[in-house]
């Protein structure tokens, strides 16, 4: 009769029959395919140098916009003003410049010359001054012609270049200035309204 199996020797048994069972399952297992490793894809990362590289770009190109910025501000600077020119543009689409202000007396001696509250009645002396005042104004500017109007950014310093044909003066007169003693009094673009004795007279360009 043989000995009675202990604990001990029952728990040796069954580890051994378990190393040999897992022993014959891996012998009969097939072999696991060889899977070949992936080609790891390079990711580009900016660094310091690619960033001084742009900034470098950046401040070559502002220093040529800046270059050619002076360049072109030195030679408006060396063109010269036409003031005729520039009068031309500011003139509205009458070609005529905005009148200038005038004071309430200039308004004021208008409305006094005659009472506009009677019939204006012309007698045969009144025209006849009338016409000795505008032949007169003709004698006085026969020997004067218009050589040009010129004017700044306010109508108040608009100005006319008026010749003297028998020496070949010009004069630089404004409105209310006066020559042969006939008054300068308005100035256009293109023209001048000169007076004498309640006679007014044009004088074109």
């Amino acid at each position: 009769m043989s000995a009675k199996e202990t604990a001990e020797q029952k728990l040796l048994r069954i580890i051994e029959t378990t190393k040999k069972a897992q022993a014959v399952a891996l012998a009969n297992a097939p072999a696991a395919p060889v899977v070949a490793p992936k080609p790891s894809g390079r990711r580009f990362v900016p660094g310091l140098k690619h960033l001084n590289l742009v900034m470098l770009v950046a401040v070559i190109a502002s220093l040529v916009y800046l270059g050619q910025e002076i360049v072109s501000g030195v030679s408006l600077l060396r063109e010269e003003l036409d003031i005729e020119d520039a009068a031309a543009v500011r003139a509205n689409d009458n070609g005529l410049k905005s009148s200038p202000s005038r004071d309430s007396e200039y308004y004021l001696g208008k409305v006094a010359q005659r009472n506009i509250f009677r019939p204006y009645e012309k007698t045969a002396a009144s025209a006849n001054g009338e016409t000795n005042a505008k032949a007169e104004l003709d004698k006085r500017m026969k020997n004067y012609k218009l050589v040009g109007v010129a004017w700044l950014d306010v109508p108040e310093s608009a100005t006319v270049m008026i010749e003297e044909v028998s020496s070949g003066v010009t004069r630089f007169l404004k409105e209310g200035d006066k020559i042969e003693d006939v008054t300068i009094k308005t100035i256009y673009t293109d023209r001048v309204v000169v007076g004498h004795e309640n006679e007014e007279m044009v004088i074109k360009l």
